[in-house]
């Protein structure tokens, strides 16, 4: 038990030291996107898909920090402060894009909308998973990730 739970940690903390390079990669990659709103956006799904990742990350880790001290999960929350900047500036531009379909179209990047309605679904399974795991946890009052 003593070497599953070091594991764990270990693995914790590589996963939090490595986030910052992802997100270096993932600030480059909406930078370059971002620049041309009408082009092709050829990072769009690979950074949906890079951020969903860091985001369940998140999650499981502030889950599993229920039961610690509020300085540590204060310090915690703040190593979460940049993939939170991440999420909200990928989520202006997908607000951008879906404001710019008809000029995406006209540009000759109809396949920027077909990505658009990709992670809109992708989003819409994972709220009915959510959604269904919140009725799970009021009916029976307990869950576990």
């Amino acid at each position: 038990m003593v070497h599953r739970n070091f594991e764990q940690t270990e693995e914790m903390v590589n996963n939090l030291l490595d986030m910052n390079s992802r997100l270096d990669v993932l600030e480059d990659m909406l930078e370059a996107d971002s620049q041309d709103i009408l082009g092709p956006a050829p990072n769009l799904l690979p950074m949906h898909y890079q951020i969903n990742q860091l985001e369940e990350f998140k999650n499981q880790t502030m889950h599993q920090a229920k039961k610690a001290s509020a300085d540590s999960r204060n310090r915690l929350s703040m190593w979460f402060e940049r993939l939170n900047k991440v999420i909200e500036a990928f989520d202006e531009y997908i607000l951008a894009l879906a404001r710019n379909m008809l000029p995406l179209v006209r540009a000759g990047h109809p396949e920027v909308i077909v990505k658009l309605i990709k992670i809109a679904e992708i989003e819409g399974r994972e709220d009915e998973k959510v959604s269904s795991r919140d009725r799970y946890i009021r009916r029976s009052g307990t869950y576990t990730l």
